[in-house]
């Protein structure tokens, strides 16, 4: 019956939409809840959010020397003096190819560009130091094309989930600190892709979201410097739920078919815990090694809710926890000049059965370089990364066709960091 329904009439039946879309609901809902990964990490978690700790394969708990140990390690703030305002960002240039087991070649190169704010002060105080810190911890930025093989998973996606964090650290004595962010995070979720209507030739609809929610989280540190050359530190970030609401719809030739229908996307993002210790051999080097276990495992499945049952869904996801380790060296050449690089790898936190255009996963390989300038009342960093993501074969996805096949990924990413000393 649908070869021969036109647009009209699709306009007409918008009501009697429900029974179809039900047999949509699946190529609607699990691409855009189990989100994309925008950088190193598993998941969707972009740990680049400093320069001076990029340049260092982000192996920097136990250093956190800068104002953005407000996100790395807020303890750590107990080691600057005075008032410093800190403000940068990371470009991120990927590339992704896909060559599907039928043939399919599909590319998608979306640079990205990420800021980072933090300020921080002692406000008079001895012990105690104070700072604010504003990032995006958790995001994608994707765009893979309105005609290419992918379109009825996805075309386009965006997310962002700004961090606010308030922070506070305390000096218990000459090695002892403690200290915690309180994470206020507000999120932005959209996304198109087409959408089935029936057999060819019936022309694709398409499907949009977006939404946006708050959560709360915190983040506590401890850093603990042994002695002149040992210091251990520990920090453990909560995860959060965001319930993302807003409008979904499904539509076809300027008309909406579906909705708008108030709906939800909810999705856990995860807990983590980092164990840092920096080995300061000689005045001049310093060495650092972090152990990162992230709890990709909370999201079992997946839902989108809506007031129009049309839309209702609930698809396994099954990821899984999973460990990162990261190695960092700095060396400073001279009172002004320092020189920094290091290594990280990854696991894949996604199963070969649920992946999908948004969620490439694959074990990562990260190298990085940096330099930095510092004077007594400014500092800036930069920062190389490249990230290579092992080729994964997929064979078993619930996607099928349009999933199974070869999957490639690398990332080039440039840092900059400007530092004032109050």
């Amino acid at each position: 019956m649908f070869v021969s329904i036109d647009f009209a009439r699709l306009v007409q039946l918008r009501n009697a939409m429900n029974i179809r879309a039900r047999l949509l609901c699946l190529t609607l809902v699990l691409p855009l809840l189990v989100l994309a990964h925008w950088a190193s990490a598993g998941g969707v978690d972009v740990p680049q959010q400093g320069a001076r700790a990029s340049g260092q394969a982000e192996a920097f708990a136990a250093q956190a020397d800068d104002a953005s140990a407000i996100y790395e390690n807020p303890a750590g703030l107990t080691q600057l003096r005075g008032t410093t305002v800190t403000a940068g960002g990371t470009t991120f240039l990927p590339s992704w190819e896909y060559h599907g087991n039928n043939g399919q070649e599909v590319g998608m190169h979306l640079p990205s560009l990420l800021p980072h704010v933090y300020i921080e002060s002692d406000l008079g105080t001895n012990r105690l130091r104070f700072g604010f810190g504003i990032n995006n911890n958790f995001g994608l930025n994707e765009d893979w094309g309105t005609s290419s093989s992918l379109q009825t998973l996805v075309q386009r996606a965006h997310l962002y989930n700004i961090n606010l964090a308030p922070t506070v650290a305390l000096k218990i004595n000459d090695h002892l600190s403690i200290g915690s962010a309180m994470n206020i995070y507000y999120g932005q979720l959209e996304e198109y892709r087409s959408v089935i209507l029936g057999p060819p030739p019936t022309p694709l609809g398409n499907f949009h979201f977006r939404g946006q929610d708050w959560a709360l989280g915190a983040t506590p540190g401890i850093f603990w410097k042994i002695d002149e050359h040992n210091t251990l530190a520990a920090v453990y970030r909560s995860g959060f739920n965001m319930k993302y609401s807003g409008e979904a719809r499904v539509g076809a030739g300027g008309a909406t078919l579906v909705g708008p229908s108030h709906a939800w996307a909810s999705q856990n993002l995860p807990q983590s815990a980092t164990i840092g210790y920096a080995l300061h051999p000689v005045k001049r080097l310093k060495l650092e090694a972090d152990v990162v276990w992230t709890d990709w495992n909370v999201l079992k499945d997946v839902t989108f809710s809506s007031d129009n049952p049309a839309f209702n869904q609930k698809v396994p996801a099954n990821w899984k926890s999973g460990f990162e380790y990261r190695f960092g060296v700095q060396y400073d050449l001279t009172q002004h000049w320092a020189l920094r690089g290091g290594y990280a790898f990854g696991q894949n936190a996604i199963p070969s059965s649920t992946m999908s255009p948004l969620v490439p996963d694959s074990n990562y390989h990260l190298l990085a370089l940096g330099v930095g300038y510092s004077q007594a009342s400014w500092a800036v960093d930069v920062a190389y990364q490249f990230i290579y993501r092992e080729t994964r074969h997929i064979s078993d996805s619930i996607y099928g066709s349009q999933v199974d096949g070869t999957w490639n990924n690398n990332f080039n990413e440039l840092m900059l960091t400007l530092t004032l000393k109050l």
